[in-house]
């Protein structure tokens, strides 16, 4: 499983081109989950970081967020 750094979760909600508050609703956290998690305050963990990785290969593949 991937480690998530806070840069590479900025670049994945960056290349859905969406604010923090949709990234958020997409994976079932609060805005300020992704904050902390962008600002290394907090380490993504458990089944957090297996939503990223899904989200990630479907980014790979061409999907979009919706």
């Amino acid at each position: 499983m991937t480690t998530w750094t806070p840069e590479m979760i900025t670049e994945l909600r960056n290349q859905l081109g969406v604010t923090q508050v949709v990234f958020a609703r997409r994976l079932g956290v609060d805005a300020a989950t992704i904050s902390r998690w962008e600002r290394g305050r907090h380490p993504v963990a458990g089944r957090n970081a297996k939503k990223l990785n899904r989200l990630a290969k479907r980014i790979q593949k061409g999907a979009t967020l919706a």
